[in-house]
């Protein structure tokens, strides 16, 4: 289904361009006016606030009257007024239409009738109000200025309103031919170029054969005489006007329909499985907003213009409410842009129990009197909120997936119609997800994404690996060993520490692999399935991974004291496929322990506890350490291995501050402490003051000494926020 969409919100001129049921009523005004025989002035108001397509009844009302105009019955006299500015001007150019209307259907001496009764109530200030005398001409007043010159030239002596009314009046009654005047949207007009046009119509009133439609929002017309003629009121109007109709609101399912027509087609057709939260947010967010025809033209428009730069980076049903928010209740919109922690984070936490409710609307909904249907709508948006204005916690929203505007990562793009860094494009994803069983390819992305930084300092391979988690369920199952085997193969360069959470926060590359290859198996296999999967990936896996993942499913089977073992739906391997991995591990751990390569494993210090967890003896790395602690360069690499760090913050302050922690308690299983401790300070002494190596040395050193004076507490030396 195509659509063609009208940016400049342009009136319907056929039938069949009629979406909003108008049509048949304005067949049966042309049928009245065709019918009606020898009228005399009569006025028709058709009344209707502005965009519920006056305008385009108008047009049809044309449409209607052609037979009558080609067979010479009717001649139409279309006068668009919005067309002149100035009171003069606008009286000018309708006089100047009606004579070239009615000129030829009179005689030579009859058509001049028109423009000389024109003259008269213009230099009389009949039709306008009296304009000061310009100079000019004896006698010509205003109309010798220039602008109704070709009026002025008509006027003779003698000649009065009256006189020259009833002669037009006797000569336009001869004729057999009815004159439709049509002027269109008068309240669109200046307020006294309003009041021109109906004393304009009043004053020339009630000549034969001559019938004016008129369109206008009649409570704004009523405000503008109210101002000057306090007195009259409504009755001004309907001294002027004979019969008035309302222009028939459109039905509001045939508005609705018409909408969703338009949704539908421009985003080549809504999802199935997305149908219903669309029409949930239809319904509660954008219906009610839709009051005329060009309300919804207005909000076709921009979606016209919208949806294609984020088309498949945000939820549809999320977005079409934000736009509504933004087209009709700016306020709305603008507090919801600027409040993304509330929205999306909301907890009873944000404010106090008993007045949440009341200071969330005072956020969200100052400037709203209606505030309940819109906490229903904002609250669809982002359920959080529910738990301050409707007391309910809900959970598992699946907002990161489905990219709905609740998710902080993807809310941003809802404001700013662009990709943020924080964000994955559902095109580049869908790369992957299209061939998820290609391991160089997901090795190259996420190595390729190291070297995109974003604005906190991390990098898009974060991003990636949350990304592909939260869309897991999307890869099949029999691609996951060749998909895991492209992310196990770079697990360690990835885990690098710029990408470690911060603060309060914790994790890093290594855990967003769990959660990733656990979201993939979840639910969809089975112990021994997910055994065989992940064995056969762990082959290709760096050696940091593969201790970590070993780890894991060792701990499932052996767990820590007053603990109990997992269930089988909770185990990573089969018990026989543990051992399996564990004697891998320890085959690889040794070779990087004989070629040098293990001082460079990420995490080292959890590497070398694995190692010594899965040994029966510890002989072996003891020996291999007491090595490494004799030499410059992994006395250095060692010390940054047992330097932990821990995030504090007093109850006064508003940052956490780093502090760090020498890892030591178990120092003795793996080294002589007092001879690792020794060479360190020699080493001190020896490196430049500030260099790197300096400064990692130093700050475990002096962690240590801390713990030896304070205990082993998260707390040493600081350097940071």
């Amino acid at each position: 289904m195509t659509i063609e969409v009208d940016y400049g919100d342009l009136p319907i001129s056929k039938p069949e361009q009629d979406k909003f049921g108008i049509d048949g009523f304005v067949r049966s005004l042309a049928r009245s006016v065709t019918n009606m025989r020898s009228p005399s002035g009569v006025v028709i108001a058709l009344n209707g606030q502005w965009g519920s397509g006056k305008s385009s009844a108008m047009n049809l009302l044309k449409h209607h009257l052609l037979d009558a105009t080609t067979a010479g019955e009717i001649e139409l006299v279309d006068f668009n007024p919005w067309w002149f500015r100035g009171e003069e001007a606008l009286v000018l150019a309708f006089f100047r239409e009606l004579y070239s209307a009615t000129k030829p259907s009179l005689s030579e001496k009859a058509g001049k009738l028109l423009p000389k009764l024109g003259a008269r109530l213009l230099n009389a200030g009949g039709a306008v109000a009296p304009i000061a005398d310009a100079v000019g001409a004896p006698g010509t007043g205003a109309i010798a200025s220039g602008v109704m010159g070709w009026l002025s030239s008509m006027i003779e002596d003698g000649e009065s309103v009256e006189k020259l009314h009833r002669q037009l009046s006797e000569a336009l009654a001869g004729q057999s031919k009815r004159f439709v005047v049509l002027i269109d949207d008068i309240d669109r007009l200046a307020p006294d170029e309003a009041l021109a046009m109906f004393r304009m119509v009043k004053s020339v009133g009630r000549l034969p054969n001559v019938i004016y439609v008129l369109s206008f929002d009649r409570e704004l017309a009523e405000r503008v005489v109210a101002e000057r003629f306090p007195s009259e009121g409504p009755h001004y109007l309907e001294k002027i006007v004979q019969a008035a109709f309302e222009l028939p609101a459109p039905l509001e399912e045939d508005v609705q329909r018409i909408l969703i027509e338009h949704i539908d087609a421009l985003v080549g057709g809504i999802e199935k499985h997305r149908q219903l939260n669309v029409m949930n947010m239809f319904h509660a967010a954008v219906a009610p907003e839709i009051r005329t025809p060009r309300d919804a033209a207005r909000y076709i428009n921009a979606l016209t213009i919208t949806w294609p730069a984020v088309d498949g980076e945000v939820d549809l049903g999320d977005f079409i409410a934000i736009e509504a928010f933004r087209l009709f209740q700016p306020s709305i919109y603008r507090a919801v842009r600027d409040n993304r922690a509330l929205v999306c984070e909301a907890t009873r936490d944000h404010f106090e129990r008993d007045k949440g409710a009341e200071r969330l609307d005072a956020v969200l909904l100052s400037k709203i009197s209606e505030k309940q249907r819109y906490r229903d709508a904002l609250v669809r948006l982002f359920p959080g909120l529910d738990s301050i204005w409707g007391n309910t916690i809900h959970h598992g929203s699946g907002s990161e997936k489905d990219r709905r505007i609740a998710s902080t990562r993807h809310f941003q793009t809802y404001f700013r119609m662009s990709i943020d860094t924080d964000t994955v494009s559902r095109k580049d994803l869908g790369r992957i997800l299209a061939n998820p069983a290609d391991s160089a390819a997901i090795s190259f992305i996420l190595m390729d994404a190291l070297s995109q930084q974003r604005r906190d300092g991390t990098t898009r391979t974060a991003v990636w690996l949350e990304a592909l988690d939260a869309h897991a369920e999307e890869i099949p199952i029999d691609a996951a060993e060749p998909f895991l085997r492209g992310v196990f193969a770079v697990a360690d360069d990835i885990n690098v520490d710029s990408d470690r959470a911060r603060g309060f926060s914790f994790g890093d590359n290594h855990l967003r692999i769990h959660w990733l290859l656990r979201s993939l198996m979840r639910g969809r296999t089975t112990l021994r399935e997910r055994s065989a999967i992940l064995l056969s990936a762990a082959h290709a896996a760096q050696l940091g991974w593969l201790g970590n993942l070993t780890g894991s499913a060792f701990d499932d089977y052996h767990p820590g004291e007053g603990k109990s073992r997992e269930p089988d739906d909770k185990c990573l391997l089969t018990e026989a496929d543990t051992e399996t991995a564990r004697a891998l591990f320890l085959d690889r751990i040794r070779a990087a322990a004989l070629d040098g390569s293990l001082m460079d494993v990420p995490q080292l210090l959890r590497t070398l506890y694995l190692w010594l967890q899965f040994l029966d003896d510890d002989a072996e790395i003891r020996e291999w350490i007491a090595l490494r602690i004799e030499e410059d360069t992994s006395l250095v690499r060692l010390a940054s291995a047992f330097t932990t760090q821990s995030w504090s913050q007093s109850s006064n302050d508003l940052v956490a501050i780093r502090s760090d922690r020498a890892f030591v308690a178990d120092l003795d299983k793996f080294m002589d402490p007092d001879r690792f401790r020794s060479n360190l300070t020699g080493l001190l002494a020896r490196l430049e003051v500030g260099s790197d190596d300096y400064r990692t040395v130093d700050r475990f050193l002096k962690a240590w000494m801390y713990r030896d004076e304070h205990g082993d507490r998260w707390a040493g030396q600081g350097d940071g926020l």
